[in-house]
Parts: C-alpha cells; structure tokens; sequence
C-alpha cells in the first residue's frame, strides 16, 4: 500500500487529525508527507482547514469545528442544532479563545471570543444550552440579527433560573436589548415574564439595540430601535 492510500484511510478513519500524528506513522521525511497531503488536497480527497490539520470530506462539520480550536457552538448554529431555526447553518459559529475564520468545503467556521462556559452541554461536541445561546447572541447581534432573535425568544422555552444564573454579572444594555425584544413578542409565557421583570429592573443608561445606527427612542427600555418593529417581527408574516 503505498504512502497516499495510507494516510487517506488515516484520515478517513479519524475524520481529524494533525500533521504531527501523520508524521509518526508515515516512516517518511517531513518534506516528503507534505507533499503527499497537499496533493490530497489539491484532489478534493481531504480538507486541510488550518495550518497542520487535515480532515476527512464526510466528517461531521460540527464536530470538526470544535475540534480545530475547542469550544463550543453557540449563536444561530445553536438554535439550529436545538430545533428553534430550520436554516441550515452555512457558517458555523464558535465560541472560543480565539479569533479566526476558516472555510472548508462550502462552510465557514467563525470563532469568536468565549466570555466563559456556563451553560455549555457535553456531547459528541459542545453546544450552548438555549439560554446560552440567547446570551452570547445579544452580544453578537451583527452576526444573529436582532429578528432572528426576536422569533428564537418568542418560540424558545426558556428557564428563568438557568437564565439568570448564565447571564448573572450582565451589563444593562444587555437587559435594555433583551428586555425590549421580549416586549414587542405577541405573548410570553411565565418564565418570560419574570424575565421582562428582571430586565426591567436592570434599566440604567441609554442603549442601542444593535449597532450605533439611528433609530426610534424607546423610552420604556431607554433604548434606541434602529431596525423597527415591522423587521423585527417580519417572521410572524412568512
């Protein structure tokens, strides 16, 4: 069996791994192993989404994105995962210690800065909890969208005491915006309600709801709406 039908039923059997496990099981020069994974690549039989990793092109791509750099999905990759969007999640979003995009096939996985682990599920791969999930979106709207938000709280159930406990030490602009969100919902269940209340509560100086963009001042949340209602709330009508 020859070098290249080795190290592709490697990495076909592994689904991931690294170029310093390859190196030890080729019985070749360094030189000579780069050459043979970067022709796999160059063939389509293998991806190689960041320096020193190869993967196989069946590989489960979330299971590949947390294990490139460890984390855990969260954002709208999340709710995708936790059934509360159908959209499939072409670009996979990371929660973790690091900055970086890299694509692979016709994903892209986005990582981005963890603020920490509470609410993270164990698994196969990580996944926010929804409540995390929720979380981590108010403070990455530009990559969520606020109306995604807004139908993934209104369709979601949510553990007020889970909720609190993930988001306990938040800021008032993250109460503001998402005590505004659950505002402009057509109903909210118990659990929603106490949490309005406790956002209420959380009210401090003036926020905006994404962005720095103009808008309309709401003056219940001190908060500035600069997408509006009739976006917000587009899902209702689809």
């Amino acid at each position: 069996m020859n070098l290249s039908t080795r190290l592709l039923g490697y990495v076909e059997t592994a689904k991931l791994t690294r170029f310093s496990i390859l190196k030890g099981l080729s019985g070749t020069t360094d030189n000579s192993l780069r050459v043979v994974l970067n022709r796999l690549v160059k063939q389509g039989r293998i991806y190689n989404p960041a320096r020193g990793v190869y993967a196989a092109k069946d590989a489960d791509p979330f299971w590949v994105a947390t294990a490139i750099f460890p984390g855990y999905i969260s954002l709208s990759s999340a709710f995708y995962l936790n059934s509360l969007i159908d959209e499939y999640p072409f670009t996979l979003f990371v929660a973790s210690q690091v900055r970086e995009s890299i694509r692979i096939g016709g994903q892209e996985f986005l990582y981005f800065k963890a603020r920490n682990y509470i609410g993270v599920v164990d698994g196969r791969y990580r996944v926010a909890c929804v409540e995390k999930a929720i979380c981590d979106s108010l403070h990455h709207l530009d990559l969520v969208g606020a109306p995604v938000l807004a139908r993934v709280l209104y369709h979601a159930g949510i553990d007020y005491g889970k909720f609190a406990a993930i988001s306990s030490g938040e800021s008032s602009a993250f109460f503001q915006r998402l005590g505004y969100l659950l505002s402009i919902l057509p109903s909210l269940s118990a659990d929603k309600r106490r949490l309005a209340a406790l956002c209420a509560e959380r009210r401090k100086a003036n926020a905006y709801l994404q962005g720095r963009g103009r808008g309309n001042y709401v003056k219940e949340w001190k908060l500035i709406d600069n997408i509006g209602k009739e976006v917000l709330l587009a899902w209702q009508h689809q």
